[in-house]
């Protein structure tokens, strides 16, 4: 049948008509069709849930009738007919979703169900037990925002939850389906960002003329480089050390250093700019204020585990340190080298770019004599290193600067290089320019720094694009 025909057969469904389609709908039909169309919809999707759930209570014989099809097409108006026989045929992400409610057993169905509300108790309880019905627990997850479907070739969709559900519980064939559909369909449009026409500020706030973002905007990335997209950039981690106290635990004692750490005034403005600035890039940022040594593991390895739909991993750490180390908030360090060895050890992460950000002291630490806190991260293979990328504040050896009030240099420095540059410059250029920038900054007592960085780049790696809407306008923090 030709494109033409096509489109005059489906102009030829009339609103009218929906009544009809309903009343031929036996209730798991009506359910399972509800959920293809309004997966996305959460506002409408609401509304259809409690008519769902007053049906499915209902017998057969009793059921009233019903408008479902009819309030999608008041609220689709010009796209309604092609989605509806979209959905009749069941395409795209809830096709994956439609296929695994039909897969598991009861028992199975019950579990998952079980499983989701103990650990998402979110507002309201669903007040609807029978998981034969999956598809409206669904609906009723797509509603609170546990998952996400996207647009209808799966664009933005996040069905994170879920797969690591079937993951841990092994329901392999399900997490697989889930992931090679999200893969297939998702995909990603970058319009070309407007140029930025502010210029980057140096330490005193004065405008620095010697790179324009005008230029840099207008710059072509690189061929053959990894872009990373906005829908799944992935996780932004950043754990904020501003109070320390000593661990009390005999086991840890050999840690502790032998003078009591002092607050870091200051770093909250670092951890708000950070914030800012990659959730503008698209990342979900997580931000924790200080936490012990083995909190910052179990964040970081939670980030890892939730990465395996996500394009990248950004870890930003701000805290006291020492050479190849960092406090926790329990002044128990951990060894930075090992941090990068949870990263890598994750198949989640083979080959997606990490990138690891530290502002803390790396000074020899000749007065404590203990090691950081050991770490069990293995990895079996030097191509697990592959595109990792780490930004210190400074070379080893030397302290690191911070102002109390307005935040460190690197961090921010950091920060205004992405906004002005990350729509032209690569991840390792963006770096470069950090260095450069901190390198000419000089404190009131002409204290000077350098970061250092270091990584497995196999290729250059783009943030994702941003529009002029999406800018951050640079800080200008002073010593």
């Amino acid at each position: 049948m030709s494109g033409h025909n096509i489109l005059t057969q489906l102009e030829s469904i009339d609103v009218l008509d929906l009544p009809y389609v309903e009343r031929d709908l036996n209730s798991a039909q009506l359910v399972s069709l509800s959920f293809l169309l309004y997966g996305d919809e959460h506002s409408t999707a609401t509304y259809i849930l409690q008519k769902l759930l007053v049906l499915t209570r209902a017998a057969a014989s009793d059921w009233p009738p019903t408008d479902i099809l009819s309030q999608y097409a008041k609220s689709k108006p010009q796209t309604w007919r092609k989605y509806l026989v979209e959905a009749l045929c069941i395409i795209g992400a809830r096709q994956s979703l439609y296929t695994i409610c039909e897969e598991l057993s009861l028992a199975q169905r019950g579990r998952l169900v079980l499983d989701i509300k103990e650990k998402n108790s979110v507002g309201d309880p669903l007040r609807f037990y029978d998981p034969e019905y999956l598809e409206i627990f669904l609906l009723d997850w797509l509603t609170r925002r546990l998952i996400r479907l996207g647009d209808i070739n799966a664009n933005g969709s996040d069905v994170q939850l879920l797969i690591e559900y079937f993951k841990f519980n092994d329901l392999h064939a399900q997490a697989t389906l889930l992931v090679d559909t999200v893969n297939a369909y998702a995909t990603s449009s970058c319009s070309p960002a407007t140029p930025n026409v502010l210029l980057p500020m140096d330490g005193n706030g004065i405008a620095n003329e010697s790179s324009t973002p005008t230029a840099a905007a207008s710059r072509p990335r690189a061929k053959n480089a990894l872009q990373l997209s906005r829908e799944n950039a992935g996780i932004a981690l950043i754990i904020n050390q501003q109070k320390f106290y000593r661990d009390g635990s005999d086991d840890h004692k050999v840690y502790l250093p032998p003078i009591e750490l002092p607050p870091r005034n200051g770093t909250d403005m670092d951890k708000q700019r950070l914030t800012n600035v990659f959730s503008k890039l698209g990342y979900r940022v997580e931000a924790h204020d200080n936490l012990d040594h083995l909190s910052m593991l179990h964040h970081i390895r939670q980030a890892c585990q939730r990465s395996l739909l996500h394009e990248s991993l950004v870890l930003c750490i701000l805290s006291h340190g020492f050479e190849d180390a960092v406090y926790g908030s329990n002044s128990v360090a951990l060894r930075i080298s090992d941090i990068e060895n949870v990263l890598c050890s994750y198949k989640n992460l083979y080959e997606k770019p990490k990138l690891v950000v530290i502002q803390a002291c790396q000074q020899e630490d000749k007065e404590n004599n203990s090691l950081p806190y050991k770490i069990d991260a293995s990895t079996k293979s030097p191509f697990q290193y592959l595109n990792m990328l780490r930004a210190m504040s400074t070379v080893p050896g030397f302290p690191a600067l911070r102002h109390t009030q307005t935040g460190s240099w690197f961090i921010q420095c950091l920060c205004d290089a992405i906004v002005e540059h990350s729509n032209s410059d690569h991840i390792a250029d963006i770096l470069t320019i950090v260095i450069n920038n901190v390198a000419n900054k000089r404190g009131n007592k002409n204290e000077t720094m350098v970061p250092w960085t270091g990584g497995a780049l196999r290729q250059h790696v783009y943030f994702p694009r941003t529009s002029a809407t999406d800018k951050v306008v640079p800080d200008s923090p002073g010593r």
